[in-house]
């Protein structure tokens, strides 16, 4: 989205109404982007039904969030630009937005709502976050291995611009890279820890509307040289790249970068980390996992742990595999 996605649009004429225009003509839900009669951006989801006992809309800084009852259990969701010099934040925000849910059953606008909404929250939990925290070492693991898939196997393949939108652990998404109909899932670990694959929720590895992938990677502590690579140094790397493609490519990564509560800090430039271990697993038939059917009426939120031994069965050639993923 471009400033001028919004700019073209006049001020509504009235206090009571808002000139809009549909966000996305494929896009499965009605998304639309205008002006209100102050003339201030706004991006809006509308639902005839669906939209009782709604969470509450959260507080975001510059953006206002709010709902509008409708008749029935209809509601309005509108995000309003409050500071234009945010103008950046309130674009990426909008088109996280639409690609969250992009897979969506076409005109379910009420869950389609309920899921922004939700959307939203995670995005005030991430920014609210103090940036002066550091990270713990688990934290910098994870976003390591992600960064590392990022650079060594899915730019090469999409490149900057498309593998930079298919990374999407940044923003929480059940999955860290979506690209289309497969979905892969990095985790990764140190080498000297016990081989267990840590899985966040019942829904991870649920493969109902995708091919789900799963990358284990293992990493080790280096004192330095070699192809071993800092947090600091990987993200320098890959930001060349990104600055490459320009800048809204580089704005979504760094929006991507913030969303993981990363601010460059002189801690993260040691220690240094070595791949020393990279195996690809096709989540699929008895592969050893739980999913939402498999839980008993009112149990949710299940994190849990997976033997790596136990996935063997499961294990499929990386090059060969991607290769057709990204064919």
């Amino acid at each position: 989205m471009e400033d001028s996605d919004w700019h073209d649009i006049a001020h509504a004429p009235d206090p009571h109404s808002d000139n809009v225009r549909r966000a996305s003509s494929t896009h499965p839900l009605d998304f639309f982007r205008g002006r209100n009669y102050a003339g201030q951006y706004i991006f809006a989801l509308t639902a005839d039904d669906g939209c009782r006992a709604l969470p509450k809309p959260p507080r975001l800084n510059s953006i206002d969030v709010s709902v509008e009852r409708r008749q029935g259990d209809g509601a309005r969701l509108v995000l309003t630009l409050e500071d234009r010099d945010q103008f950046d934040i309130f674009r990426a925000l909008c088109g996280h937005l639409l690609d969250a849910t992009v897979d969506h059953p076409r005109g379910a606008n009420g869950p389609g709502l309920r899921l922004i909404l939700r959307r939203l929250a995670d995005w005030h939990i991430m920014l609210r976050r103090r940036h002066e925290s550091l990270l713990t070492t688990e934290e910098i693991i994870g976003l390591v291995g992600e960064l590392l898939f990022l650079r060594d196997q899915v730019m090469p393949r999409r490149g900057v611009s498309g593998g930079v939108a298919a990374w999407r652990g940044a923003y929480r998404d059940k999955q860290d890279f979506a690209l289309g109909a497969c979905q892969i899932e990095v985790k990764t670990q140190l080498s000297t820890s016990d081989h267990r694959l840590l899985i966040s929720s019942e829904a991870q590895l649920d493969t109902a509307r995708s091919r789900l992938l799963l990358c284990h990677q293992a990493v080790a502590l280096e004192p330095g040289g070699g192809s071993a690579i800092s947090l600091n140094a990987l993200i320098d790397d890959l930001a060349q790249q990104v600055t490459a493609a320009g800048p809204l490519v580089l704005e979504q990564f760094e929006t991507a970068l913030e969303a993981c509560c990363y601010t460059r800090r002189e801690e993260y430039d040691e220690p240094e980390w070595l791949l020393i271990d990279r195996r690809l697993f096709e989540v699929r038939d008895d592969f050893p996992r739980l999913t939402p059917t498999m839980l008993p009426a009112g149990v949710h939120a299940v994190s849990y742990a997976i033997l790596l031994s136990a996935c063997q069965a499961f294990v499929v050639d990386l090059e060969a595999t991607l290769a057709e993923v990204f064919a």
